[in-house]
């Protein structure tokens, strides 16, 4: 996921991901996943610039949001 977007959590990434950039991602993640063993969900939560924070829960130490006005993902 480097390039993509920020590790928030063991295996979850936050991206904030132009349209190009998502059609991008999945392609790159297509090509590296067992199709019979791994499964990658990605959630878009719609543009970092609405109400994304606000679906968004964390308990402990927040990760920091990255600053775009692109959509946010979580993978």
């Amino acid at each position: 996921m480097k390039g993509f977007g920020e590790a928030i959590h063991y295996s979850v990434f936050r991206c904030d991901l132009t349209g190009k950039g998502r059609v991008e991602m999945v392609a790159a993640l297509t090509d590296l996943i067992k199709h019979d063993q791994d499964r990658i969900m990605i959630l878009d939560l719609g543009p970092t610039d609405g109400r994304a924070d606000q679906r968004i829960e964390f308990l402990g130490i927040r990760a920091k949001d990255p600053d775009s006005p692109r959509r946010a993902v979580i993978i």
